[in-house]
């Protein structure tokens, strides 16, 4: 993966979204399509592929919508990524038949995962001395 496509980019907005339901309510997708600005359907799609993998729940209803399936202490953002884009960052086979192009790759992943490790709940914490309103 060279980049981030927007399928993640919108995935993680949307989960950052849930993370913020109060009480973990259900948040129906024009909800969450007015706060993130994503189209309804393609919303659509990114929630049903994180249903599928275990980091939403539907609940159908009235009352129902989409929310978060674990606490957001529990997500990371990679979890979100590999979810929408799969297996994440991984250089294989030849590396340049080089030791240390080998060491070079594993050490560039290490940092990228650890990057990419943080919590969904983390997020607003590390980045709250960013965020001010005009």
């Amino acid at each position: 993966m060279a980049a981030l496509s927007s399928k993640a980019i919108y995935g993680l907005a949307a989960m950052h979204v849930l993370s913020h339901a109060p009480h973990n309510r259900a948040m129906q997708v024009r909800e969450i399509s007015a706060m993130t600005q994503i189209s309804h359907g393609y919303l659509e799609q990114l929630l049903s592929i994180l249903r599928r993998n275990n980091l939403v729940s539907s609940i159908r209803g009235a009352s129902g919508g989409y929310r978060l399936a674990r606490h957001a202490h529990e997500i990371e953002v990679i979890d979100i990524i590999e979810a929408l884009e799969g297996p994440f960052y991984k250089v294989e086979g030849n590396v340049g038949s080089s030791l240390i192009l080998e060491y070079f790759w594993n050490d560039i992943e290490a940092k990228m995962r650890a990057l990419f490790g943080m919590k969904l709940s983390e997020l607003d914490q590390a980045y709250q001395p960013h965020f001010y309103e005009i």
